[in-house]
């Protein structure tokens, strides 16, 4: 019998963290689904934990990769083997609470959308999950479909505010195979908000709910340690590709928002450097790179605001 959803799990030395997310899917009110973790080389006990997983639960498959590609090669080798009418996407160290399944659903069959997205709940990696949800229920973004332009004015980097490619939403499967979309597998960040651009730009008709149903564990580290500027050069290479192919088929909002990204992205490689340049004391470096690049002053004065903030006593709680 086809499943109705087809969750892809990436998992790479996550054995301390996947079986929540496993126990999350388990106890979903949608029963009619499937779970492809695709281990990505793990070096630690992760093919044990879900193989334990596996064994007492039929819907959980296992897939495992020789070599460690990252997450964007892990969840593409899970789409092609997805047989559901829609396909979801779970981090390792994240989870789902029990309704969220069934409500994506029947959103998504109702609102007759291709794709579907919720509101969700930062977890600190203490456990701790924040009292509200990260949107407020009045946000305009439940009030109407995402278009691509919108999509891509909420993922403008060094800037306030919540990032909508933190969203994790559901596929219609159908419309992913209609038009090859896969997620850009030379990306090690971002590669969700690519792949989610990608299905928009091929017409995609995108819906959020105001129901929080997805956990997101945030885990400690600065923004300069977690982008590299390799990461970021790549990204920047895919925006641009972006931005050509929606030239000609995008309106002057979507062209204008994809020059911003474009900005905020060359402005972040900036950014990097100059972290780099002051944490090997090439204060020279980090001098010229500021004197030719002004528009880091509110981004300095907030970066270091907040790692003052996560220094002080109980800086990292959420809730």
């Amino acid at each position: 019998m086809t499943p109705t959803v087809s969750v892809i799990l990436p998992a790479y030395n996550a054995a301390e963290t996947i079986p929540r997310a496993l126990d999350s899917l388990l106890v979903q009110s949608l029963r009619s689904f499937e779970v492809v973790v695709v281990d990505d080389a793990s070096t630690d006990a992760t093919v044990d934990r879900v193989g334990s997983y596996a064994r007492i639960d039929s819907r959980v498959a296992l897939l495992r990769r020789a070599d460690n590609a990252g997450a964007a090669a892990a969840r593409n080798l899970g789409f092609a083997q997805a047989k559901g009418k829609w396909v979801a996407l779970l981090d390792a160290d994240d989870a789902y609470t029990p309704e969220r399944l069934e409500t994506l659903v029947e959103l998504g069959e109702s609102g007759e959308a291709d794709i579907v997205a919720d509101n969700l709940r930062f977890v600190s990696h203490l456990g701790e999950t924040a009292q509200r949800p990260v949107l407020p229920a009045g946000h305009s973004l439940f009030q109407k479909p995402i278009s691509a332009a919108a999509y891509v004015q909420g993922n403008l980097f060094l800037t306030r505010g919540f990032k909508l490619g933190y969203l994790k939403p559901i596929f219609r499967r159908r419309f992913l195979e209609r038009h090859g979309l896969r997620q850009n597998e030379t990306l090690r960040i971002a590669e969700d908000y690519h792949f989610c651009l990608d299905a928009l730009l091929c017409g995609a008709r995108f819906l959020v709910l105001a129901a929080a149903g997805y956990l997101y564990t945030q885990r400690p580290g600065s923004l300069s340690r977690s982008l590299t500027l390799e990461d970021l050069r790549q990204l920047s290479t895919a925006n641009r590709l972006d931005l050509l192919r929606a030239t000609p088929q995008g309106g002057a909002d979507l062209r204008a928002a994809l020059s911003k990204r474009q900005i905020s992205v060359d402005l972040n490689v900036k950014f990097v450097q100059f972290i780099e340049a002051v944490k090997g004391r090439r204060v020279g470096d980090a001098g010229a790179i500021f004197a030719s690049n002004p528009d880091l002053t509110p981004y300095l004065a907030f970066y270091g605001l907040q790692s003052l903030r996560k220094r002080l006593p109980g800086g990292n709680r959420i809730v």
